[in-house]
């Protein structure tokens, strides 16, 4: 007897329905996305991992502590802490005490470091709208929705 075939259900021994994923193409978009904001200021000597950290600070507009700073990325707060350094060695970040518990630091935009976020912002607005200038204001609204949507969800942890 023949059971019918899920169009729901991806076959492990055909290729393209893993690759038309939805999933799979948000990694791609976000990899080509980010080659191209990389490409852009690569004169500046700026990666994604120290462009991140500058505009979050930037768009926060005040200092944050280190374990808030590495949740608004995503990391682990130990694994901004070498990328903090050579900001800090760029003059572009300061570390000071937290005035509410001496015992952790607070990280802070340096003047350099608020041009150069600037900088990063008005340029990577520049690159957004060149990679979304054939889409209508109607399909970037719905994308934008979707992607809160989806962003929501998996803040909150329902899968």
């Amino acid at each position: 007897m023949q059971t019918k075939y899920s169009a729901n259900r991806p076959s492990s021994h055909e290729p393209f329905q893993a690759r038309s994923r939805f999933g799979f193409l948000l990694g791609s978009v976000y990899r080509q996305w980010r080659r191209q904001i990389d490409l852009n200021f690569k004169d500046l000597g700026l990666s994604d991992a120290t462009r991140m950290p500058l505009l979050v600070l930037y768009v926060q507009d005040k200092a944050l502590r280190q374990k808030d700073l590495a949740q608004a990325l995503y990391l682990d707060s130990s694994s901004l802490v070498r990328v903090l350094a050579q900001l800090q060695k760029a003059q572009l970040v300061q570390w000071d005490n937290d005035p509410a518990d001496r015992r952790t630091k607070c990280i802070a935009l340096t003047p350099a470091g608020r041009k150069v976020a600037a900088l990063i912002l008005e340029k990577s607005m520049e690159i957004e709208q060149t990679i979304l200038a054939d889409l209508s204001a109607n399909e970037i609204q719905i994308t934008r929705r979707a992607l809160e949507k989806i962003s929501e969800r998996l803040e909150s942890g329902d899968k």
